[in-house]
């Protein structure tokens, strides 16, 4: 389905439903990361397996998840037809923040008082602590995949070569990458693992989904296999590596759950316990063996699925 969006006059976001047989009890509300659009949370890791949204509904939660504007299916700032990529980032935490509170607000309309659990993914964790401190709608919080507060090494080029505090001069308004390049991080944390951790034919359908999200675009400018990504999460993770966190960990309220692969490198270990020191409110952590950063599209996902269900029937009140 399809929203309007408040930012922009013509723009639409496009949101994934999945609702239980009976009346929900919780919403869960899942936002992605800086590449790839909502579609990995309605892939299953195997053709016999659960989707992460099938599996929430099935335990009685209806379930959301929605593309940010310039990502996947919903629309893209006219910014991102210029040729020229001229400009500075766009889409950042704000923006994307935004589209939350139009979903939120449609939500809500749904299901009129029933508590909303947010799970946020990646960047899409920043987006959810940085909502968490600005709202009071979220009942509890999942950081999966957390970036926080953590010079990690690999981030370094985002930065300009004679002040790390500024964008590279380099990095415009959006980026151009083709297929090879989408899951780029997933197959260097493959290397060396069994090849059955990912199943091809799952891998096959997110390519496949995501390219076609940007077709038109691709052809008619002759970059075939190529999609359009906003490099505003560049910036938000520029903060991330100059550990000036987008948002204050110790303002979140709710209880909060911090879940990551165990072979993740882009949510690390040691940002990930950062992360719980400056946490006050009731909290868990948990990282699950023998999984990368796309640990829920692998072939122990349900792992991570049972740890959201289970922190979500926990005793903590929603």
């Amino acid at each position: 389905m399809y929203i309007p969006s408040t930012a922009c006059a013509s723009g639409k976001i496009a949101v994934r439903v999945k609702l239980p047989e009976k009346q929900a009890k919780t919403i869960v509300l899942i936002l992605h990361g800086a590449t790839l659009p909502s579609i990995i949370f309605d892939l299953p890791c195997a053709q016999d397996k659960p989707t992460m949204l099938s599996y929430m509904a099935a335990k009685g939660y209806a379930t959301y998840s929605l593309d940010f504007r310039g990502y996947g299916l919903s629309s893209k700032p006219t910014e991102m037809d210029d040729p020229s990529v001229a400009g500075s980032p766009l889409i950042t935490h704000t923006d994307a923040a935004a589209d939350v509170d139009d979903v939120v607000q449609m939500i809500q309309e749904r299901h009129p008082g029933v508590p909303i659990v947010l799970v946020g993914f990646s960047w899409g964790s920043s987006i959810g602590g940085y909502i968490a401190t600005h709202s009071n709608w979220v009942s509890k919080l999942v950081l999966l995949g957390p970036v926080y507060s953590y010079k990690n090494p690999a981030w370094q080029e985002l930065a300009d070569s004679s002040d790390s505090t500024k964008i590279n001069p380099g990095i415009k308004s959006y980026r151009i990458a083709s297929r090879e390049r989408w899951c780029g991080l997933w197959d260097r944390e493959l290397r060396g693992r069994d090849a059955s951790w990912r199943d091809p034919s799952t891998f096959k359908a997110l390519l496949d989904h995501i390219e076609s999200t940007d077709v038109d675009w691709a052809e008619k400018t002759k970059n075939k296999g190529c999609i359009r990504i906003p490099t505003g999460v560049l910036a938000d993770a520029l903060r991330t590596y100059n550990q000036n966190p987008i948002y204050d960990a110790s303002k979140i309220q709710c209880p909060t759950l911090v879940l990551r692969g165990e072979y993740d490198t882009a949510s690390l270990c040691a940002d990930a316990d950062g992360l719980m020191a400056t946490l006050t409110c009731q909290k868990q952590r948990l990282d699950i063996a023998d999984a990368t950063h796309y640990g829920i599209l692998e072939q122990g996902a349900e792992r991570f699925f049972e740890a959201i269900t289970d922190f979500i029937e926990d005793d903590y009140p929603l």
